[in-house]
């Protein structure tokens, strides 16, 4: 008892003026600033890494927005062009916030619901530069913190992207080969068998359009085209160039063509196992319908095992489709991110170019006083048609109704056609 009695109190060594407090058994002031001393370092973390996530909730951007000067009210005019830029700066930070990852999970419907609430997602900005800007218009630029924290819930609620490039229909064109198959076949030759080979739905084609559908693309159907549009005996190929893909696109109503190849092959199979193992292979690029641009371009692999031939070829071709999707989808999302926020090539041809001189304050016009346009590039004039390249904030719905508005030389500039990435002017000259 006396050892246990000793082992428990403790003792100091000999020779040390101890002040008889045990050893082992802390005083009460160490007892109770032990717990307070824990609580203090939790809330310093707590604090730390509530500072860090708020950091990276929140973003800087600078952004300019303009109004019309109405009946000489200035006072007007500045509240106006003060929430644009408001607006601007949650745009902007919306376009740098939606990663492929962000964009790619969720493609849902956006109603304005954002830009709506736009000053409720600032959390403060100050006014670097305002004033009157060609007599009739009053722009403002601001410095802004945009809190993104709430962004990110409306973003994955809303599917900002999809809407910002409106929506665009997708057409599918895979030309497939899969075991036991002695040629590619493809929907658009016309028949549902091809060179003596029944198939229907290719098994590529049919995964990569469910991948795309679970994230809100709009897909054309191409089971409707069979015999209802005209494909020139040039275009009924697996290998379809890109100008024959377009051209069936446009038929169907397509903004973006997805074309490729697909094949699958038996691979090494272990001896004395009715199990063999199947590999497939597609290469796919999408194309704009409008401009002939190529917005993405990979391959996909796929591998699977099975009893049967014709089964195992078709998981390998699935597989290798979902695959090239999740990369083309990446791929789409990252180029409409950076022409929603930052600015893309609008393709724009003039027509009916009397005089050159009126040609060029058309091009002084364009550059100088529509929104958004940041550079115009001059490709081609011949017989009275230019082709320009117009880099700017905006789709081509804006350029065109910024146009409408505009004259040369006294002539009105007549809205003759618009896409999705292309615009069509007539100066009206001879």
């Amino acid at each position: 008892m006396k050892t246990m009695k000793s082992e428990v109190k403790g003792q100091y060594p000999k020779g040390h003026k101890g002040s008889g407090v045990s050893r082992n058994r802390p005083s009460g002031l160490l007892t109770w600033l032990k717990p307070c001393f824990y609580a203090f370092m939790l809330f310093t973390i707590h604090c730390s890494l509530f500072t860090s996530a708020f950091a990276e909730e929140a973003q800087t951007v600078t952004a300019d927005g303009i109004a019309a000067i109405e009946d000489g009210n200035k006072a007007i005019a500045r509240d106006n062009a003060l929430k644009d830029a408001q607006r601007k700066a949650v745009e902007q930070a919306v376009g740098a916030m939606i990663s492929s990852e962000t964009a790619v999970q969720n493609f849902q419907l956006l109603s304005d619901k954002i830009f709506s609430q736009s000053q409720g997602y600032i959390q403060s900005f100050k006014i670097v530069s305002e004033g009157a800007a060609e007599g009739t218009l009053y722009r403002v630029s601001i410095q802004a913190t945009v809190a993104t924290g709430g962004l990110k819930n409306d973003l994955g609620a809303l599917g900002l992207l999809m809407q910002k490039v409106e929506k665009p229909r997708v057409l599918f064109m895979i030309a497939e080969q899969n075991i036991g198959q002695e040629f590619y076949v493809f929907w658009w030759y016309g028949k549902s068998e091809y060179k003596g080979q029944s198939f229907e739905m290719a098994a590529s084609e049919t995964a990569l359009k469910e991948e795309f559908l679970a994230k809100g693309f709009n897909v054309v159907d191409s089971s409707v085209a069979t015999g209802k549009i005209d494909v020139s005996n040039a275009y009924r190929i697996a290998d379809l160039t890109d100008s024959g893909a377009i051209s069936i696109g446009k038929q169907l109503g397509a903004e973006v063509v997805i074309k490729g190849k697909a094949i699958a092959k038996e691979g090494p199979r272990t001896g004395g196992s009715n199990v063999g193992s199947y590999l497939a292979d597609i290469t796919v690029s999408a194309l704009r319908v409008d401009n002939g641009g190529v917005l993405a371009s990979t391959r996909g692999h796929g591998v699977s095992r099975n009893i049967s031939q014709i089964t195992g070829g078709t998981e390998a071709l699935e597989r290798a489709a979902r695959e090239a999707s999740e990369k083309m989808m990446e791929q789409i999302t990252k180029k409409w991110t950076a022409e929603t926020s930052g600015g893309g090539l609008i393709q724009l041809k003039v027509r009916d170019i009397g005089e050159y001189s009126n040609f060029v304050k058309f091009k002084d016009m364009v550059q100088g006083k529509v929104r958004g346009v940041q550079a115009v590039y001059q490709r081609s004039l011949e017989g009275g048609t230019a082709v320009l390249d117009v880099e700017m904030k905006g789709t081509a719905q804006n350029l065109a109704d910024e146009l409408a508005n505009k004259s040369v030389g006294g002539m009105p500039v007549k809205v003759i056609g618009a896409s999705a990435n292309t615009v069509e002017v007539s100066l009206g000259g001879k």
